[in-house]
């Protein structure tokens, strides 16, 4: 009983964390394997528990394994069938009934550890309770606040002072970008196979991925032959530094790991300069500082993406199913994708 209580207890934990957070990240995505593990097997315990001890409950306790029993069933269905938009009322009738049915069992546990002469059992009860309200009341504080701020977290917010020169923009001329005003989350350079690896995007957004494969966007690059001129004919009269202006919106492969320094027409044939603009090229964008200067905005280099385009197909259906079981981060990180087809 003490095992089951402190796994109920860390789930009510990782539940309040995953209301509040929704972070592209191995640790939240590691978490979203934890809640469906730790639903799955205290479910299981908890059957075989009531199935030995079949005597007369309190009302309480029944109302709460009823709610549990829903919520359980509903997140079975939503492992197999995702939590995606179409199943977005499965999900938050899941949340509902495991929150009610949590609240009502802390308050029959709560009338129990009243009962319970004070010893050590009755001590352990009241700092397991006092663990499962704190995580619940924070998680309610921190969900409540991250839903406030969603209308303001990608607020574009111009400077005051407009910048007199082209110097001003951006990282300035200390940025290996400079003169585009387009910057990474690292400062620097990431790798070009983080924009050639939109096939792997085309595993769910089957449709999506054939539109780019014919689109403006798939060619914006050396892939097309208008462009590709006017940059080799730019960098033959001013050199190769003031193409960047252009590449920060045309030319991520090249351009975001540091070889638009070498002129293009000594790595014309290459991957990278026949890449075009990838998934990755706009919905990877997290922040947008202003529309001051030439694309101005920060492109991250996740860190999920490495398990997304792995050569293990274990690895890839895991990061697969997590991201339909809970798809929200996945969501969120290419809100800001609209700025490349408005």
């Amino acid at each position: 009983m003490k095992k089951f209580a402190v796994g109920f207890i860390v789930l009510i934990v990782n539940s309040a964390y995953l209301a509040a957070r929704a972070d592209a990240s191995p640790f939240y995505f590691a978490s979203v394997a934890l809640h469906l593990l730790l639903g799955v097997v205290l479910a299981t315990a908890a059957a075989m528990r009531l199935a030995k001890h079949r005597g007369s409950r309190p009302p309480l306790a029944v109302l709460a394994m009823a709610l549990l029993g829903a919520a359980t069933v509903m997140g079975l269905v939503l492992m197999v069938v995702g939590a995606t938009r179409p199943h977005q009322w499965l999900l938050d009738a899941h949340i509902a009934c495991a929150v009610a049915g949590t609240l009502v069992l802390i308050l029959q546990a709560t009338l129990w550890a009243r009962r319970l002469p004070p010893a050590r059992d009755r001590t352990l009860l009241w700092a397991g309770l006092a663990v499962a309200d704190m995580a619940i009341v924070v998680g309610v504080v921190l969900t409540v606040q991250d839903r406030s701020d969603a209308p303001h977290r990608d607020r574009i917010l111009n400077p005051v002072d407009v910048p007199a020169t082209m110097e001003g923009e951006g990282g300035g001329p200390k940025s290996p970008f400079f003169p585009s005003s387009a910057q990474t989350n690292v400062g620097g350079v990431i790798p070009a196979n983080f924009f050639m690896t939109s096939a792997a995007c085309g595993r769910c957004h089957t449709d999506i991925y054939a539109q780019w494969s014919a689109s403006a966007h798939h060619f914006s690059s050396f892939n097309n032959q208008w462009y590709r001129k006017s940059i080799e004919y730019m960098q033959d009269v001013v050199g190769t530094r003031p193409s960047k202006w252009c590449a920060g919106c045309h030319d991520h492969a090249v351009f975001f790991n540091g070889r638009f320094d070498r002129p293009i027409k000594e790595q014309i044939d290459t991957p990278e300069a026949q890449a075009g603009l990838a998934c990755t090229s706009c919905h990877s964008i997290v922040h947008v500082n202003s529309t001051m200067g030439q694309g101005d905005f920060t492109i991250e280099y996740p860190p999920l993406h490495d398990l997304a385009v792995s050569d293990n197909k274990l690895v890839t259906w895991a990061h697969d199913y997590l991201i339909r079981t809970d798809p929200e981060p996945h969501r969120r990180f290419g809100e800001l994708a609209w700025l490349c087809t408005s």
